[in-house]
């Protein structure tokens, strides 16, 4: 049988044939519905000329459980329907779990925002459990945020694209990328894909977890119990150091970590494990002696501290060398810890004690769960209920700006080098939120970083897959969305990528922010890049700008342990 098509493909709706000679008149067009395709192997296609999506609700007062009926199927409305709306081409797609991928074609604007909007209001009830009234999603979102977390941006709303077009802006990251055409970007495509697809091997091993890129010497994947680490070269390349360094505590036993980060000119690195008994250390190996060194307790006041993550003071903080000050969170703790003791020497694999630079213990309930940091030490968190929550980086007792949930969790965040920009990965979305506003009193552009934003802030982009390519991908999550990594104040990010599954899902940043500006309407954003492997993606990320010059380099890192490098 034939292969499916590739990742990424735009697929357009077909025209609707013509009536069939002598068929009569055409019969008349719902005022509410539209023609419904089914994607069928590469393409949609006409599945009924003349469908009326209804919604009806099958639960009961207390427990809403909204069902979306297509005529050919019915199903639960949720956010794993994956559903994209087009409002310039009055146009939905949608999965229909177990059944399959289909679009609707509205015939007039006026019954495609009558379904939007009801579609809204089924997925706000069925995810939160409540009504959809005023009063319930000033509960849920805030008197501020209601408009904003239904996309719709407030008339103040700033959108400051103030970046030029970078040098090869429309050569996508690294060859073997298949764009939304379904064409390769790279002009020498055969030789290119053949050099992307050959992977850096390394010694077998456990899983790998984790692809961690120096701005120095060398970059490294964590693996189950293990370091493995790789060269940067000029030009963006990578390559096999043969160097494995085992991580085992100072009894002897294995460390697995999830979490991690380099630091002091990233000859060491911070690693944390959620196994029982060590989510309250922190092991610190020591990359030029090639051993853990050192095993540090989380405490205060005489408590244990467990970390869910850990993360640097800031973007470029990893290449300083002396700084001993890094961010810890909990489910309901932000924390800045101090690694050092009497005469800043730290007792080698002993269990010294972090100081506890400064912090704040929040109400329970915050559900922290990740976070990231701007070139000034800003910090942004995401939480279990989707909240994201901004804080300066002279205080982290009160958030500057907090936004709403949109239902989902975020499982990971990140922030461009300005704090103007934050990317939160949930499992069915990337959400880009853009932090700038005037400043009430100068007129001046500041962020929600610096000064309490409201809902003066852009509603939130909406980066997703497009259904066809979540069904391909099995409902697979999205994990670990980027951008490129700047160390810089001055210089652009210019790519976003995610993982899914065997996927590298790559976003032009540039067109993502030009897309989706206030006046484009267009709130959801399905244009993207893809590299697929044969195995598991544990991290898409990308070389550091100082190896590649005017280029973007992506690395893909494979649970079994191959590296793929664009510049290698």
């Amino acid at each position: 049988s034939a292969s499916p098509p590739p990742m990424g493909q735009k697929v357009s709706l077909p025209d609707a044939p013509p009536p069939a000679p002598g068929a009569g008149a055409e019969a008349p067009k719902s005022p509410t519905g539209g023609q419904l395709f089914k994607f069928e192997g590469e393409a949609y296609a006409l599945f009924h000329p003349n469908v009326t999506p209804e919604l009806f609700d099958d639960g009961d007062d207390e427990s809403p459980q909204w069902i979306l009926d297509i005529g050919e199927t019915s199903f639960q409305v949720s956010e794993q329907c994956r559903m994209v709306s087009n409002n310039v081409a009055r146009r939905v797609d949608f999965l229909a779990p177990s059944v399959g991928v289909f679009a609707i074609r509205f015939h007039n604007q006026a019954g495609f925002a009558e379904f939007l909007s009801e579609y809204k209001d089924a997925l706000f009830e069925n995810t939160h459990g409540c009504r959809a009234s005023d009063e319930n999603r000033e509960k849920v979102f805030g008197v501020s945020f209601t408009a904003w977390a239904n996309g719709e941006d407030h008339p103040e709303t700033v959108w400051d694209v103030t970046d030029e077009a970078p040098p090869n802006e429309a050569k996508t990251p690294g060859p073997g990328a298949t764009s939304a055409n379904g064409k390769d970007d790279d002009d020498d495509d055969d030789d290119a894909n053949d050099d992307y697809g050959t992977p850096i091997r390394t010694r077998s091993g456990e899983d790998a977890l984790d692809m961690k890129m120096g701005a120095l010497d060398n970059s490294f994947l964590v693996r189950g119990n293990a370091v493995d680490v790789f060269r940067n070269k000029t030009g963006g390349a990578l390559e096999n150091a043969g160097v494995r360094v085992n991580l085992r505590d100072a009894g002897g036993s294995r460390i697995t970590p999830t979490k991690g980060f380099l630091a002091d000119a990233e000859r060491s690195m911070f690693l944390l494990s959620p196994d029982a008994g060590r989510r309250e250390k922190l092991y610190q190996m020591d990359l030029e002696r090639e051993c853990v060194i050192a095993e540090w307790g989380c405490r205060k006041d005489g408590v244990d501290v467990p970390m869910s993550d850990i993360v640097a003071d800031t973007k470029s903080s990893q290449t300083e060398v002396g700084r001993h000050t890094f961010l810890g969170l909990d489910d309901n703790r932000l924390v800045r810890w101090d690694a050092r003791v009497a005469g800043g020497v730290a007792q080698e694999l002993a269990s010294p004690t972090l100081g506890y630079r400064d912090g704040h213990d929040f109400a329970r309930g915050t559900k922290f769960r990740c976070m990231a940091t701007t070139g000034d030490g800003c910090i942004a968190v995401g939480s279990e209920d989707g909240k994201i929550r901004l804080y300066g980086d002279s205080s982290m007792r009160q958030a500057k700006t907090s936004f709403p949930g949109l239902g989902s969790p975020i499982t990971h965040i990140d922030v461009t080098y300005d704090g103007k920009w934050i990317l939160a990965t949930t499992s069915t979305c990337l959400v880009l939120l853009h932090t700038v506003i005037k400043d009430p009193k100068t007129g001046d552009l500041t962020n929600g970083f610096k000064t309490k934003a409201g809902e003066r802030i852009a509603a939130p982009r909406l980066l997703k897959l497009k259904p066809e390519d979540a069904a391909r991908a099995r409902g697979a999550p999205l994990t670990r969305g980027k951008f490129t990594w700047v160390t810089e104040q001055g210089k652009q990010e210019r790519w976003i990528v995610a993982s899914c599954q065997n996927y590298s899902i790559l976003f032009n940043f540039r067109r993502v922010k030009t897309a989706t500006a206030p006046d484009a309407r267009l709130m959801e954003f399905t244009d993207y890049n893809v590299v697929g492997k044969d195995s598991a993606i544990a991290e898409s990320t990308f070389v550091h700008e100082k190896f590649t010059g005017d280029d973007t380099h992506l690395v893909i890192a494979t649970t079994k342990g191959d590296v793929f490098c664009a510049g290698g």
